[in-house]
């Protein structure tokens, strides 16, 4: 059964890649992750702390099907079941009119029913409900290799999460456990738990850097830098670079 389930799912994703016609990747804002005005929590946060993952792979396989204006779907709630491995039963269809429930609370798509089937409108990332338009700015991308190389499947929900913000990073980044709920909305055991699942699949890299600050006790600190690996490794132009956020004293207390 467990079988049957996978090979649906499988083809299920591959029809809307296919159909999607698109051809390197899906753009993401990065107020998806973290609201860039204030550097607080974005919707992804509210999403692995409020469901089993589910909503995300929803809504990533949405953004991937509504490849242009007027970034729309009209598909059966079967279709959708089927590609998020819940088979095309009643639970499945029922999870997935959860899952649209869910978004569509926190504001990143408008749900209507249109010929007897769904139609899914994508909204602003930022969850304020404003109209969809493709990223200007600070955006990044997520390759379609997610999908072609089915690392939606063999992901966890944790290891998703943690490759959505490391896509929003520059490589080489070092991000501080003990903030990650202030920055990102969860907690740093999901961090753990996502990077560790990334090492288990070959996709992340570190080095240990020593830095030093002589205004406090210990002076000298060990942090560690991650970088993406092959294929999620390309850099983006949108992405962010949080050394340039220490040093602007925005927080300053980091390593403290």
């Amino acid at each position: 059964m467990e079988n049957h389930l996978t090979e649906l799912q499988d083809k299920s994703v591959q029809s809307l890649l296919e159909d999607s016609k698109r051809k390197k990747n899906v753009a993401i804002r990065t107020d998806f992750v973290q609201l860039q005005e204030r550097k607080t929590p974005g919707q992804l946060g509210a999403l692995i702390n409020s469901s089993n993952g589910r909503s995300l792979d929803l809504y990533l396989l949405h953004r991937l099907a509504a490849s242009a204006a007027p970034w729309d779907t009209k598909r059966d709630a079967a279709v959708w079941s089927r590609a998020m491995g819940l088979g095309d039963k009643a639970y499945g269809k029922d999870a997935v009119s959860r899952c649209w429930a869910k978004l569509a609370d926190r504001k990143l798509i408008r749900r209507e029913r249109e010929s007897k089937q769904a139609k899914i409108t994508t909204l602003h990332e930022n969850g304020s409900g404003d109209p969809y338009t493709a990223p200007t700015g600070r955006f990044f991308t997520l390759p379609l290799e997610y999908w072609s190389e089915n690392w939606y499947r063999d992901l966890t929900v944790q290891g998703k999460a943690v490759l959505l913000i490391a896509r929003s990073l520059r490589p080489g980044f070092y991000l501080p456990s003990r903030l990650v709920k202030k920055w990102y909305g969860f907690s740093s055991d999901v961090l753990s738990a996502g990077l560790k699942d990334l090492r288990d699949n070959g996709l992340i890299t570190w080095e240990d850097r020593t830095r030093e600050d002589y205004g406090t006790a210990q002076i000298s600190f060990t942090e560690r830098h991650y970088s993406l690996k092959a294929p999620f490794d390309k850099p983006d132009k949108g992405q962010m670079d949080l050394s340039q956020i220490y040093k602007s004293g925005l927080f300053a207390q980091v390593g403290r």
